[in-house]
């Protein structure tokens, strides 16, 4: 049966006929722009997260999922504050969060800034880190320092140093990986020294005025990572 159907599709486009293919609605939508917002944070008083605004007024929280692999189903599903809705009016982007609740920001105004995709105009600096964790009260607080290191244009090294520490003990781990990476638009596939693959979100950050792409601040995965340099 399938086979039929790929004849068909070939014989369709053969004699000149429109082939109209049929997007799974669980696949992403169109995408109408990607940005990053500033959010308040821990241990920075400021961190920042990437958004893809969809042309069906839908948004997305990037996070470890690659567009290309995206389930939008199954996302809501798990991660539903991870959506919400948008529009633009005028300059200002108005985003609806999945309780209700509207945010407005708009480019310039230091909250609201445009992402990029990687197309290696723009080279990665050798180091990268991201710190996260908390202060959970009672004396109890957490820190997770992760750090990457991009070789060169094919190799990365990464680490984890994290803990946690109460009013009279402290405990820590550490932990190490290497391998091979390869970054293509806005995703990025690690593949690690004992075999195992991850592809993720990526996207490049932003600076001056016009916005530029820039590599001082890059998304891996959902979370900002900053210049070691």
């Amino acid at each position: 049966m399938a086979l039929a159907i790929a004849f068909s599709f070939v014989a369709q486009a053969e004699a000149g006929n429109p082939v109209v293919v049929v997007k799974s609605p669980m696949a992403a939508p169109a995408v109408a722009g990607w940005y990053f917002r500033a959010v308040s944070g821990y241990p920075a008083a400021i961190d920042f997260e990437p958004v893809v605004l969809f042309t069906n007024g839908t948004y997305w929280e990037a996070g470890a999922e690659t567009l290309e692999t995206l389930n939008v189903a199954a996302d809501k599903s798990k991660h539903p504050r991870a959506w919400g809705i948008w529009k633009k009016q005028g300059a200002t982007f108005l985003l609806t969060d999945s309780k209700g609740h509207v945010s407005d920001y708009k480019l310039g105004s230091g909250n609201w800034f445009p992402a990029y995709a990687y197309t290696g105009a723009v080279k990665l600096k050798p180091a990268y880190e991201k710190a996260s964790g908390g202060d959970y009260g009672n004396g109890l607080n957490a820190l997770t320092i992760s750090r990457i290191t991009f070789v060169d244009a094919t190799h990365f090294t990464e680490g984890t140093n994290g803990g946690i520490s109460t009013g009279n003990a402290a405990a820590w781990k550490k932990s190490a990986a290497a391998g091979t990476y390869q970054v293509s638009g806005h995703t990025i596939t690690f593949a690690y020294s004992n075999g195992k693959v991850v592809k993720t979100s990526f996207a490049l950050g932003a600076k001056g005025s016009p916005a530029k792409a820039s590599s001082n601040l890059i998304f891996i995965g959902g979370y900002a990572y900053t210049d070691m340099d």
